[in-house]
């Protein structure tokens, strides 16, 4: 059940429950004022005969002053005077004031109450021996109760009915913004992060939707950013794997061609004798497989960085630098490795930011000269430079997938990452910033570093 219609029916049910009490407590007070109207009544009324009677005195009264008696109750509203003869019959009757609105059965059932009446004899010696009766009718009074009941309900239902449309409307307006959100919601769960709802309304409700649309705002970059760094996954896997594709075609199929010629001539070689030329040859061999060897060896340093890292940072980089300096060799490099051993977390990420730093610059810098740096502070961190003097990066402050690699990486690891101009002038500089434990210091770093080389 939607809320807007639950909280009516509370509402609702409230209203009826007051509706209920006061039909009691009408009841109640009806029922106590018939009481002391119809006991009000019947002592009037026996007064008044009362002394009717005593005015005969030891005389008899006449046949027309009893009726006298009985007819001056006509149009009375509660009380009924009857002539009753010995035998029980009724030989006159005044006439009850009709009600004009009559009550229905069931009301006059539950407030008539128990019949009240008093009898008085006539004196001896009247032509017409007999008992007057007097008796209470409620049928006036309990009509009276009927009207103020309706009255009452018509009052109370109608406001019930207005307060209901109030509530109902007041619901609509300050419950708009919630089926928003519900229907935000299903959007959102439905991948359309593009779902807003409008800020206003209560004060409470206004910071649910606040909180909503910033979840909104940052489940859509983070969609937008995963799809910009599955596309520059897919770029950079394209460009490393034409990379390999040319090393391999460059480097190891001209000896793998060369070694396929050297070893279809040694039959040859052997069949004339030539042992001299055979040795020549298998050199040869030899030296094209360690050639290819080495290169293999180079590629796996850069598919698995872990092995060249479990030798130590700065060996690490010496690789990489040798790497590219084979590549461009017009690039002049300078290291300034820390030689001390940390966990294997910060120095994969290290390794990583010096890998990507240095691939972006060469990439998209066309430097001359490019730094590599990593040193402790005196505050406890382990900072991490990439300079280059070239143009700088071109997608400098974008969030292509190296940059934002990058910042997961020092993230996890609680650092910072920033990207600036170099002091000197041209040229872009990365700087990376990891806190280190509290407790490392150089002599748990030289037992590290002894324990690995062990």
């Amino acid at each position: 059940m939607p809320l807007r219609r639950r909280l009516l029916a509370l509402v609702a049910l409230v209203l009826a429950l007051c509706l209920v009490g006061g039909g009691v407590l009408t009841y109640l007070y009806g029922l106590r004022k018939i009481n002391l109207e119809m006991s009000s009544a019947i002592e009037v009324a026996s007064t008044a005969v009362s002394d009717a009677l005593s005015d005969f005195g030891s005389n008899a009264p006449e046949d027309s002053q009893v009726q006298r008696i009985i007819s001056s109750f006509d149009g009375d509203r509660h009380i009924v005077a009857r002539l009753i003869a010995p035998d029980g019959t009724v030989v006159s009757a005044s006439r009850l004031e009709k009600p004009k609105d009559p009550p229905p059965n069931w009301l006059y059932s539950l407030l008539s109450g128990e019949p009240r009446s008093r009898n008085f004899g006539l004196p001896p010696g009247s032509k017409k021996p007999g008992t007057i009766e007097i008796s209470a009718d409620p049928h006036n009074e309990v009509g009276e109760v009927w009207e103020d009941l309706q009255l009452k309900f018509l009052i109370v239902a109608s406001f019930c009915v207005v307060v209901l449309g109030l509530i109902y409307a007041t619901l609509g307006r300050a419950l708009r913004p919630l089926e928003q959100l519900s229907s935000a919601l299903e959007r959102v769960g439905e991948g359309d992060y593009t779902a807003h709802v409008s800020e206003t309304g209560p004060e409470d409700l206004k910071l649910i939707y606040q909180a909503f649309n910033r979840m909104a705002d940052r489940l859509r970059s983070a969609e937008q950013q995963n799809q910009r760094l599955n596309e520059q996954l897919l770029t950079v896997q394209e460009e490393e794997r034409s990379e390999i594709a040319r090393d391999l075609h460059d480097e190891i199929g001209p000896f793998l061609f060369a070694t396929d010629v050297d070893a279809q001539a040694i039959p040859l070689l052997v069949s004339r004798n030539a042992s001299n030329d055979i040795l020549d040859r298998g050199k040869a061999i030899r030296q094209s497989v360690q050639h290819m060897q080495i290169h293999l060896r180079a590629i796996l340093s850069r598919l698995r960085p872990a092995l060249l890292i479990d030798q130590g940072l700065s060996i690490a980089v010496e690789q990489l630098v040798a790497f590219w300096k084979a590549r461009r060799p017009n690039i002049t490099f300078t290291t300034d490795i820390e030689d001390t051993r940390f966990s294997p977390s910060i120095e994969e990420v290290v390794f990583r930011i010096l890998q990507e730093g240095t691939s972006n610059a060469v990439r998209h810098g066309e430097p001359r000269a490019i730094g590599l740096t990593v040193r402790q502070t005196a505050d406890g961190k382990l900072k991490v430079l990439v300079s280059d003097d070239g143009s700088g990066i071109a997608v400098k402050g974008s969030r292509g997938f190296g940059l934002a690699g990058m910042r997961e990486r020092v993230t996890s690891l609680d650092g910072q990452v920033r990207i600036a101009d170099r002091e000197e002038g041209k040229g872009v500089i990365l700087i990376v910033e990891i806190p280190l434990p509290p407790t490392r210091n150089k002599k748990n770093n030289h037992q590290s570093l002894t324990t690995s080389a062990a």
